[in-house]
Order: C-alpha cells, then structure tokens, then sequence
C-alpha cells in the first residue's frame, strides 16, 4: 500500500523482505503532469554472489495506479558495454569502451581493467568475456533513481562470474513518454579485492600510500569534503613516476564527505584510478570558479587513428556542470574548442592533482601533486596544447 497524505494506492509488485529491508519510495511529478508519480525499487533475490532488486513506476491515473516494471535493466548496460575480446599481452589489461545515452562513443569512461592479478590467482584459467546479472541495486538521489550494476569476469571452463576483478556502472534511470525506462550516461568506476593475494593483503594495505590531502567545498553545501591521492607503491620503489609505470600499478584520487565533528565517511562519494599502463590517461584538477570549488576532469588520448577530446566539470555526487567530448580523425590533431572552453573553468595556477599520459615527453608521463609538491594546471596543459598543435602540423 502506498500511503500519500490522504491518498492510498494499492499495487502488487515482488518483493523478498530479506534482512527485514522495505521497499524504498521516491514521489514527484516525474512526467509533468501535475499529478505525482512514484518509483518503487524491492529486493527480488539474494544468495552467494547475488544482490538483484527491481525498479517499479507507479503512474496513477483516475485515481488507478499503473504500475511498470523494468525489466530490461541488464540488457540496456549490456548494449552500451563494448569490451575487448583479448587482453592486452603486455600488460594482461581489459580495454572497455561505452556508450553514452544516444549511442555514441563515451571516451571519458573508457577503462582499462589489470587482470594480472587474478590471472595469476586463478592460474590455468583464461579469459572469456564480462558479465553482469548477479548484482543489480537501485538507489535513490535526489528523488531521482540511479541504477548500480556491477560487472564481473567470465574465465574459461568456470561456470560463475568472477567479481574480485570488476567494474561498476552507475546510471540515472527515467521513465519516456512512451512509457519505456532508458538508462542516463554512465559513471565507471573499476574494484580490485585485496583477497586475490590473501598472504598479502595486510601489505598492501600498507603499500597504498597516501601522498596528498586537501579540503575542498566541492558539494557547495558549505562543508568541506576531504581530497585524497593515495599510490600503490613496493617496497623497493618510492617513486612515484617509476611505480607507476609497472603494470598492475595504479593510483586514486578519492572525495569523501564531511560528516561533522571532524569525522568524514568511509566510502568515497566519488574516485577515480589512474595509470599510465595504456595510452588512454586522465587529468584531475581543483579550480575555483565564482567563489564555488569544481572538479574538472579531462582526457586527451589517441587511438586507431582518432584524437579524444574530453572534459567534465563535475560534483563528487554525479552532477555535471559541464561536459565537451570530441573526436577527430585522419590529420586532424589539435581541437581549439576544448581548449577554449576549458579555459573557462581552468585558471593557470587552478591545482594539478593528477596527470597521467602516456604520449607526454618522456619524464612527464605522470605528474601529481603531493603534501610535499604541488603543480598546477598550467604544467600540463601548455604542453598538450603545443604538443598536439605540432602533431597536426607535421601531419
């Protein structure tokens, strides 16, 4: 029964009650309307290796609620999902490009997923393809509800999906006026267990060092959220440049919210991994804009004859104040538009938290600011800027 002020509705939907866990209810004028709409998201199974909820809209119409469920949540994440058929022989990494919501290439979410670890765990077993079904969440933000879906490993001769090596997909999901759920653009973020080597995972624990904290209002609530860079590092390796140029190797740079009284939270509300084992990068900044602190992220890569623009100015909460992508091809190597508009958010001296590219002149592959080192946005970005510039010119 739904209970709405002096309002009842009935439906029937399925619902497992496991861990005494109730359905979750968002209500809005979804559709414009002017009359409220609800969605409605239930646990349907549990078991080893399996979290499945549903995602119900509930459109009352004369006083008779219509309820819609959506079934298709797997094969929608699956259509937008363009993984590799091999692994990379180098580096044992899985390149996955996406989708975004009008069919097009997303290069700002491509991934590249290390198996090396879990090859070597589970020596004698290949890769087959990804997966996805076993883990399907729904979450509400805002009133708006996104679904989670996480995606695991199929290996050869195995009959489950493996999630030790994983990635994680989140996306806004709407209700069209044809009636049919659609999935928003994504947000990835890739999982590595510390179990895949269980002899060491206290060592690791150890080795992912710390290297910059800030503070920064990046959820303009007033409160600032904590900044964290952290590095996989060994023992025997301190540099970071150098550490992270062997495979396997990565970094993050993690957002966690304030909570109060000096305590902040212990999941990220949001990250992103770097690496410079492939020729795909990111750049991390903190600027300032109008007295309101922003995260801008970008990618600049090329591969199979294309040049990807990307920025996103963006929230650690999954809000985009600003977001260019571009793709040039054939001679075409430099992109003034992106540098124009990046220049509206990025400032010369707006802080340089990672910059991790592959094609840079050599000794500038990954440059990151450290509580003992600090870089700016300027390092990089004159760099590209003339570097891509010259490519194009030689072309």
């Amino acid at each position: 029964m739904i209970h709405d002020g002096d309002e009842e509705y009935r439906v029937e939907i399925p619902w497992q009650n496991m861990y005494s866990a109730p359905p979750a209810v968002e209500a809005a004028d979804y559709d414009g309307d002017g009359n409220k709409e609800y969605y409605i998201s239930t646990i349907q199974g549990t078991g080893t290796g399996v979290h499945v909820e549903g995602l119900y809209y509930v459109d009352v119409q004369k006083g008779t609620p219509k309820v819609s469920e959506y079934t298709n949540v797997v094969e929608d994440f699956e259509s937008r999902i363009l993984a590799a058929d091999t692994l990379d022989e180098q580096f044992h990494t899985l390149h996955v490009d996406f989708l975004d919501k009008n069919g097009e290439s997303d290069a700002q979410e491509s991934i590249d997923l290390d198996l090396t670890r879990l090859l070597q765990k589970m020596e004698g077993y290949t890769y087959k393809s990804t997966g996805m079904g076993a883990q399907v969440r729904f979450e509400f933000r805002g009133g708006q509800p996104f679904a989670n879906v996480w995606v695991g490993i199929n290996m050869n001769e195995m009959a489950d999906l493996v999630y030790e090596t994983s990635f994680l997909i989140t996306a806004p999901v709407s209700m069209g006026k044809d009636g049919k759920f659609s999935l928003g653009d994504f947000s990835v973020r890739t999982s590595y267990s510390r179990y895949l080597e269980e002899e060491n995972s206290n060592k690791e624990e150890s080795d992912m060092t710390e290297v910059y904290t800030g503070y920064y209002d990046l959820t303009h609530n007033g409160y600032k959220e904590k900044v964290v860079t952290k590095v996989y590092l060994e023992e025997e390796n301190g540099n970071l440049t150098e550490a992270l140029r062997k495979a396997g190797n990565w970094g993050t740079v993690e957002v966690y919210e304030y909570l109060g009284d000096g305590q902040y939270g212990s999941i990220p509300l949001w990250s992103q991994e770097f690496a410079i084992a492939h020729a795909g990068n990111t750049q991390i900044f903190l600027t300032q804009k109008d007295g309101y602190d922003y995260l801008v992220v970008t990618s600049l890569w090329t591969g199979q004859g294309i040049c990807y623009y990307d920025y996103n100015v963006l929230s650690p909460v999954d809000y985009s104040f600003d977001r260019y992508h571009n793709e040039l091809k054939g001679a075409e190597h430099y992109d003034p538009q992106f540098f124009t508009g990046l220049e509206n958010w990025l400032k010369e001296d707006s802080l340089l938290l990672v910059a991790t590219d592959i094609n840079m002149p050599q000794g500038q592959e990954a440059i990151l600011t450290t509580d003992e080192e600090v870089h700016y946005a300027r390092e990089y970005l004159t760099v590209k800027k003339e570097q891509q510039q010259r490519i194009e010119e030689i072309e």
